[in-house]
Order: C-alpha cells, then structure tokens, then sequence
C-alpha cells in the first residue's frame, strides 16, 4: 500500500510504504530520503571471487525449496546457500554451545534457542526457522542429555523467524508456553494440516497450549525456569526467559548480545530487558540471545546508568 506520493526530480515516490498479509500490516516503512540515479562505482554490483567460487550449484528440478526463497527474503536474512539453516560462508554450521551447566545454547545459524537440563527433561527457549532447525536441535540434545525428552517450548514471541519449528515439540508431546493474547493464534497452528513444508511431521496434534499473563515458572524441585511477559516495543505477548541458579536470562530481539555492540545510550528494546529485569526483581549476570551469543548483563546496567 503505497501513499503520501512526492515529486522528486520529475517523478512521484511512494514515501509510505505498507506490507499487508491478509489485511494485516506487516512492516511499515517511512522513507525520509530519495536521491534519483545518483552515481554508483563500476564495481559496486561486482561478485567477490570467493562468493562465485562457492555458489551453491543449480538446484535439481523438483528440488528447489520454494517456500526458503520466499520465507528467507522475508526474515531479512537472505542465505545463498541450500543449507538454509546457516550460511556455509560463515559458519561450519549449528552446534550447542555450553553457557551454563545444564544450558546449552544452539549457535552458528542466523537464529538460536537456549536449551535447559531439568532432572527428567529439557525445556527449549524459542524453535525458530522452520522443522528442519528444531529437528536439528531435538537430535544434538538426545545425544548431549540422553533419555531426556523436551517437555517444555517457551516461544519469546510470535514472529515466524522465531517460532515456525514448534510443530515437531508439539508433536512430539511439548507443552507450548506463550505470552498473553498468543494462546489462540498458536492452536490454530498446529491443529491445522500442515500441506506446504516437507520436513514437518504429518501426525495429528493435540497440542497443550499455555497462555502466560505475568509469569509462569517451571520445576523440578531443583531448577526453577521462569517465563516473565515484558513491556517492550517490539511482538505483544513478550516473554522474558531466566534461569534463576544460574543467574542466566534469554531475550530475542530485544538485545542480541555477542553480535551487536551495545550503544553508549539505551534503545527501546534495550531499555525494555532492563525494565524487565527490574519489574520481575531478577538478578541476571549475563544474557543469551535469539541472535549472536551471550553478553554481560552489568555491562547493560551501565549503559542504563549512563542513559539516565
């Protein structure tokens, strides 16, 4: 839905851009700038040799995976590569990474999850991508806590980037834990027929949806998790992750520490985890994300005090 058309050098530029699906606004873009033809370097649209030489082949017919080329593009982390779950030019690909005893976080994709040893479970923070990537992290996770099964998935928000791998929890008999208002949407989900993607499981499910309106925390008489809705500008029904022995919290989106450098003042979903941390009266030291690694909670802290 394009509006509020202006002329420049000639011609008429949408500055509002709209992206509806099914009459719902997906993103909105403001634009504050246009410049027509400016002049480009001759190399600017130049392929470096070490990305030609290893382009992934042409895709055998039959084999494209359609719904990739689509999805992908829409995340706004375009791959290049049939691996789809990470980028071959970046990474040797995912593997679970020790941030805690008991806590694995799955890293090396463009998307993680922050899995949790409980004393006869795991409990798994967000399932993003797609089934292929939570498949991915049920197996790495029977090897490292055998005997095990996933008896809870904590979804932070909606968005399908980070939520699109619940089906095979569900399936395989996961309680689904979402925030307030999230309850409805997800049961939809996995009770309808899922026709399009080839790694989903076709079994019925019956799935035990949770809907958190302030906390929710799950036990084993030894480790408490906690799942804590949060005020924030970025999904409604934000869910907050902690796991309380060790001091450790998990958010997405928000913050994605280990991969964006924190700035000297807060931002809005910066300040929305020190908010967070402080309406829930948790002590976290450190942080994982749904994107990059892990960073230190103090350091947050200063740039709040610095803010302020």
């Amino acid at each position: 839905m394009l509006s509020d058309w202006r002329t420049v050098d000639g011609i008429k530029y949408p500055y509002k851009q709209v992206y509806q699906l099914n009459g719902r606004n997906v993103i909105e873009t403001s634009v504050e700038d246009v410049n027509v033809n400016p002049p480009l370097g001759a190399d600017v649209f130049a392929i470096p040799e070490p990305y030609r030489a290893g382009a992934p082949k042409m895709a055998a017919y039959g084999k494209v995976p359609y719904q990739w080329v689509l999805r992908r593009p829409f995340i706004g982390t375009l791959l290049d590569s049939d691996a789809v779950l990470y980028d071959p030019q970046a990474s040797s690909g995912l593997r679970l990474a020790d941030v805690a005893p008991g806590v694995s976080h799955v890293q090396g994709g463009s998307h993680n999850s922050l899995i949790v040893e409980m004393d006869k479970f795991l409990v798994v923070f967000d399932a993003p991508i797609g089934e292929a990537q939570s498949k991915w992290t049920m197996d790495a996770a029977s090897k490292k806590y055998p005997g095990k099964p996933f008896k809870y998935v904590v979804l932070t928000h909606h968005h399908m980037d980070h939520s699109s791998g619940i089906r095979i929890y569900a399936a395989a008999g996961a309680t689904v834990v979402v925030g307030q208002g999230n309850a409805d949407f997800f049961k939809k989900v996995l009770t309808s027929p899922d026709s399009l993607g080839a790694d989903s499981p076709k079994k019925k499910i019956n799935p035990n949806v949770v809907e958190v309106a302030g906390s929710y925390i799950i036990t084993d008489g030894k480790r408490d998790v906690g799942a804590y809705l949060i005020e924030n500008p970025h999904a409604a029904g934000y869910l907050m992750g902690y796991v309380h022995d060790v001091k450790l919290g998990f958010v997405t989106d928000l913050w994605s520490p280990g991969r964006d450098p924190l700035p000297p003042r807060l931002n809005p979903g910066l300040a929305a985890v020190v908010n967070g941390v402080k309406n829930w009266n948790l002590e976290p030291e450190r942080f994982a994300g749904g994107h990059g690694s892990t960073g230190s909670f103090p350091d947050l802290l200063k740039v709040a005090a610095a803010t302020n």
